[in-house]
């Protein structure tokens, strides 16, 4: 099913780097923006002085499973987080995940800005 804009409006995702890129293809093809680090920075960039601001600034929600530089930062250091603690998931299982969770939450404004994927896979 092809999604509508206002329905997508502010589910914008910034994928890092321990995610397959692959996932932004996948959830292009489903009318969900998404954007790969290595290609919106570059290979190799720095959490804290590169992919923090940048995804603050467009208001991405950034998905890793970089636990541990990520998962205890504070709401104010991130425009939003999603966690995936198990790193040898497919391309097409994170990209399902992601959709599910979209698809449930009626808005961005509800989803409270931090969640885990792997229970909606």
């Amino acid at each position: 099913m092809t999604r509508t804009l206002p329905e997508m409006t502010g589910w914008q995702f910034l994928l890092d780097e321990n995610i397959d890129p692959k996932t932004a293809t996948y959830l292009e093809k489903e009318g969900i923006h998404a954007e790969h680090v290595r290609d919106a920075l570059w290979q190799g960039a720095d959490d804290e002085e590169d992919i923090l601001p940048y995804a603050r600034d467009n208001q991405l929600i950034i998905v890793t499973s970089d636990v541990k530089d990520f998962g205890g930062l504070p709401p104010g250091a991130h425009a939003s987080i999603v966690l995936l603690y198990d790193d040898t998931m497919p391309a097409y299982l994170v990209a399902a995940g992601l959709i599910s969770m979209v698809d449930t939450y009626p808005n961005r404004d509800v989803f409270g800005g931090h969640e885990e994927l792997d229970p909606w896979i």
